[in-house]
């Protein structure tokens, strides 16, 4: 039996006005006229999804399909469903199965899309998105789906084209002014990226991510002041907001990168990138390394006889010191000192590097592992600057935690008061996120064991951020003042740096996040450890 088309309407428009019960009424009255109606059961589950009843949609769903298996619709809603709930897969199959029937929604491509990145496979959510974009062409969020999947497997200049499509389709679309200048800021295009990072907080003073950008944009082009003055406005605006008092702290502690000197002189570090740098180089290998410091690795490489070496630095003054150590060392004509950001490089006869490298060597770390956008950066050498299957070194990383008691650092941690008077002020010098801890020196007591926090793969592709929630059982009793945590490079298959190391030369010796509020423990307690990372750093917090 046909169904009125009345009571659909009903139905349809009772459920787009919220008048849930409305159209539940409009539905039931549908199914007793035709008990297999399937858009009456759509409009169910429909209900049942927005009323958190999603055991009950997803049976509804089914009947639905089972009803009229060629309406597209019911398909992708069973995968939006399965999708809200993290059953990615199963999300994919429904996706694909509305796009059998209809290959001409766009919707469908995307949420395809959506999936495919919640899976991983970004190489197959960017067809996704440009069959939606076929489709759709002047659907502003499939463009800003796509830039941003994009900009993660490193294709920046194809992300900027993108984002500029979204502006294009709708000017005012915020989230794509700022990932515009994100890229843009990747590419060294400081100029472009400033003017939209100011464009953003004049729609949204409030949008933090805008003032983080615009200030590292500000410091990148030696505008320290006017970096300064713009994340203190967002402090003004939001103090407590961890991603600015992260950055405030960054600025103000990076005036003098004073760490260069003992990295120099840690024996282990050098052994380590020695030993899988002679590993990896044969008399034919083109060498990218990526932060020159020295001049170190590069004269590494090309002492274990590498072809040629490029090195690129973006502080003009090192890259000057340590194209100046290369001449000294005899290497000058084997080894290129480029002043450029890593992304600005380019690839050709005529190019910083005449074809794409066959040992890629970074050393972009810092005492936590993980520098502000390293991962991005990565990604981008990966893509455009080395061979397949060339060797990367490092090649992975292991961070280990452990619960500690620190009197001693904590008292300073944040700075506080001191002798009396109140030095809270001073705070904004100390190492933003985390601090450096000796655990071969400084005073501390561990309690509990060692471990596995968090795994990172540079040879691939990562979210740009995650969490594991971990339990960690005290092993002893105490005041945890926080998380002391170092970590492990895979350099190659068998070289391994740890800067776990109480070695006096170990120049990152390890970190430390300290607890806003220590807690007591004692031995067979459990505490719950939530252990992130995001495009700045490695953090810990607990429950």
């Amino acid at each position: 039996m046909s169904t009125p088309d009345p009571l659909l309407m009903n139905a349809v428009q009772a459920f787009r006005a919220g008048d849930v019960l409305g159209a539940e009424a409009a539905c039931r009255a549908l199914l007793e006229i035709d008990p297999r109606n399937g858009q009456a059961r759509h409009i169910q589950a429909l209900i049942a999804i927005h009323t958190s009843r999603d055991d009950e949609a997803l049976e509804l769903l089914n009947l639905a399909m089972e009803a009229d298996p060629n309406d597209p619709s019911f398909p992708n809603t069973l995968g939006s469903l399965m999708f809200q709930t993290h059953r990615f897969a199963e999300a994919e199959k429904a996706f694909r199965r509305a796009a059998a029937i209809n290959g001409r929604l766009a919707e469908v491509h995307g949420n395809l899309g959506n999936t495919l990145k919640a899976l991983g496979r970004l190489d197959e959510a960017v067809e996704s998105y440009r069959q939606a974009l076929e489709l759709r062409p002047n659907a502003p969020e499939m463009h800003h789906f796509l830039g941003t999947t994009l900009r993660a497997l490193g294709r920046l200049d194809e992300a900027v084209e993108s984002f500029r499509g979204a502006l294009a389709a709708a000017p005012e679309y915020l989230e794509a002014r700022h990932a515009l200048a994100e890229v843009l800021n990747a590419l060294g295009r400081m100029a472009e990226a400033e003017t939209l990072y100011r464009e953003v907080l004049k729609d949204a003073p409030r949008f933090v991510p805008a003032h983080v950008g615009l200030s590292h944009v500000l410091q990148s082009q030696d505008r320290a002041g006017e970096a300064v003055a713009v994340i203190e406005e967002a402090h003004g605006l939001v103090p407590d907001h961890p991603m600015v008092r992260f950055t405030r702290k960054l600025i103000y502690s990076n005036t003098v990168p004073g760490w260069h000197l003992p990295m120099i002189n840690d024996t282990e570090r050098n052994a380590a990138y020695r030993a899988a740098v002679e590993r990896a180089v044969t008399p034919d290998s083109l060498v990218l390394e990526i932060g020159t410091g020295s001049g170190l690795v590069a004269m590494m490489a090309a002492r274990a006889g590498a072809k040629r070496v490029v090195t690129c630095e973006v502080n003009p003054v090192l890259a000057t010191v340590a194209a100046e150590t290369v001449a000294r060392n005899g290497y000058q004509d084997r080894v290129s000192v480029v002043p450029k950001l890593s992304t600005l490089l380019t690839v050709g006869p005529d190019g910083d590097l005449p074809e794409k490298a066959d040992v890629f060597v970074s050393e972009l770390i810092n005492v936590g592992m993980l520098a502000p956008r390293m991962l991005a950066v990565l990604q981008h050498a990966r893509t455009h600057l080395v061979k397949p299957g060339g060797a990367i070194i490092p090649r992975a990383s292991t961070v280990f935690g452990m619960l500690v008691e620190t009197p001693e650092l904590a008292r300073v941690n944040p700075v506080q008061e001191v002798d009396g008077f109140d030095l809270s002020a001073f705070d904004v010098f100390r190492s933003p996120g985390y601090l450096q801890i000796d655990l071969a020196a400084d005073e501390h007591t561990p309690l509990s064991d060692a471990f596995d926090a968090l795994q990172f793969d540079f040879t691939h592709n990562m979210p740009e951020e995650a969490e594991r929630t971990l339990t960690v059982t005290a092993t002893a009793a105490g005041t945890c003042h926080g998380i002391a945590f170092w970590f492990d490079l895979q350099m190659d298959d068998a070289v391994v740096y740890h800067s776990g190391s109480r070695s006096r030369s170990n120049h990152w010796k390890q970190a430390m996040t300290v607890f806003d509020h220590p807690i007591a423990v004692k031995p067979g307690d459990t505490v719950t450890v939530t252990a992130r990372y995001d495009t700045n750093q490695i953090a810990f917090s607990v429950a």
